[in-house]
């Protein structure tokens, strides 16, 4: 399949772009936003026909999430989280409606105690009004933070309700709110299922491993296609093949199939995919289904330094032939 457009590409060469989110604007969503770590120089945030919105200059941003209706100031907001490679930080910002621009809500700097700050991810679990972040360590560490108001009500800490670790090196994540999972790779040996409640037990469910055909390493992105009940797919990136996997979202995750994105006319392919997202909200066309964001390790129409894709969901639909 093919992208129908591509971000700005970032301002460095080099491995910089890494990892994206998708902001979805309930009240417009013609102006969504996609949210782009530049993991030499911090985060972006990108239009839907890929054009630059804003670029907030912050330090080596290596992954970023999000998750919305967290209470600020009295208001409803959505939360981004990074992790920060040059601090071994998380750290935090707002986004809304009416405030589209990036905007540092840390209650000071969110030390995580890790030796090497590496991948993130978020989980709400919206039935306790509780939120969370996942980082990890490339030595395997993974910490599970939750998210606090600071007394004032106007900024955001941190606390540690959960350690666990992996064999070997980690990076992508994500969390499954409505069904209670997260799910997590492990570079060069696959990826696993475990509950993502801070106060369940830290058993991994291998999902799917590198060598069986379905994965080459890296494992890298993971994301989520949410339809509804539980239905939907998890889309996992299998860097070594410059392809893309795609599992049931629902437990024991069947496989579905793969497929790769290729040359158009305007927007080139992908290869070495680090970091991606998925949204099934109904956007502006072409993304009326849904829209996928992947991160493209070599931009070369023309060539230029790192970006992001974008795909309408429909192609991934179409070309292996999915239930609507």
């Amino acid at each position: 399949m093919q992208a129908s457009a591509e971000t700005a590409p970032v301002s460095v060469r080099g491995d910089a772009a890494d990892d994206p989110a998708i902001w979805v604007n309930d009240s417009n969503p013609a102006e969504s936003l996609v949210i782009g770590t530049d993991k030499k120089d911090g985060l972006n945030t990108y239009r839907l026909d890929g054009r630059l919105r804003q670029s907030l200059p912050g330090g080596r941003m290596n992954n970023v999430d999000l998750r919305g209706g967290f209470e600020l100031e009295g208001r409803r907001v959505t939360i981004v989280a990074a992790s920060d490679r040059d601090r071994n930080a998380i750290a935090l910002f707002e986004i809304s409606p009416d405030r589209p621009d990036l905007t540092d809500v840390a209650d000071g700097l969110l030390a995580t105690g890790l030796a090497e700050i590496y991948g993130l991810c978020m989980y709400a679990d919206r039935s306790q009004g509780r939120f969370f972040v996942f980082v990890n360590d490339k030595d395997g560490r993974y910490q599970q933070h939750e998210l606090l108001r600071s007394a004032d009500g106007r900024s955001v800490g941190t606390r540690i309700v959960r350690e666990f670790r992996l064999a070997s090196q980690p990076e992508g994540c994500v969390a499954d709110d409505e069904l209670g999972w997260l799910y997590v790779g492990e570079e060069g040996v696959g990826f696993y299922r475990m509950a993502a409640a801070p106060d369940a037990a830290s058993d991994l469910v291998a999902v799917d491993s590198v060598g069986k055909g379905s994965l080459v390493a890296d494992v890298e992105g993971l994301a989520i296609y949410r339809a509804a009940g539980s239905g939907g797919y998890l889309v996992v990136s299998s860097q070594g093949d410059n392809a893309y996997a795609l599992y049931r979202r629902a437990p024991p995750n069947e496989y579905v199939g793969r497929f790769r994105i290729t040359d158009g006319a305007a927007v080139d392919g992908t290869s070495e995919t680090d970091g991606l997202e998925v949204t099934s909200a109904v956007l502006p066309e072409p993304y009326s289904e849904g829209l996928l964001v992947v991160q493209d390790g070599d931009n070369t129409l023309p060539r230029a330094p790192q970006n992001f894709k974008l795909v309408p969901w429909s192609e991934v639909r179409r070309a292996l032939q999915l239930e609507p």
